[in-house]
């Protein structure tokens, strides 16, 4: 993978994310959102290659994501600023989507316990919180595998 460190510059890593030429396969650019399937999937690729880049790369996937889901650059900055209007780091951004992952994880979990009553194993919810290690069948009960199971039905 390039050498690029694009969690120095977020504006620049949400521009390559969809369009970018940092990496040039048979003259043609790769947007850095498509870099996950060309490593993983790519004939004679190191594996290496690609374990070298993947934390930091998913880190730039949720920033990325999340700054398309505002109109432009200055939404999205105003929206990861503090009161005084200073910018957040690309940590504190970091941590600010993780702790909106489990407050959304945390509410949907709830809305689906809800739903079924507390229990996640009644006959109307079809096994779809259930998942089997090692053999055993177990009831999921942790927020984020029953929300992603709650958003799946």
């Amino acid at each position: 993978p390039p050498t690029v460190h694009l969690s120095k510059d977020i504006n620049q890593l949400c521009e390559e994310w969809e369009e970018s030429n940092l990496l040039v396969v048979n003259s043609r650019g790769i947007p850095v959102k498509y870099w996950g399937e060309f490593y993983k999937k790519g004939k004679g690729v190191k594996t290496a290659a690609w374990d070298a880049l993947r934390v930091e790369w998913g880190n730039w996937k949720f920033i990325a994501e999340e700054r398309q889901r505002y109109p432009d650059n200055t939404s999205f900055w105003r929206a990861f600023s503090d009161e005084n209007s200073k910018i957040f780091s690309y940590q504190q951004i970091l941590n600010r989507l993780a702790e909106h992952r489990v407050s959304a994880a945390a509410r949907d979990a709830k809305d689906a316990r809800d739903f079924f009553g507390g229990n996640l194993n009644h006959p109307l919810a079809r096994g779809a919180f259930c998942y089997t290690k090692g053999g055993r069948a177990y009831l999921s009960s942790k927020d984020d595998a029953v929300a992603k199971k709650w958003r799946e039905l």
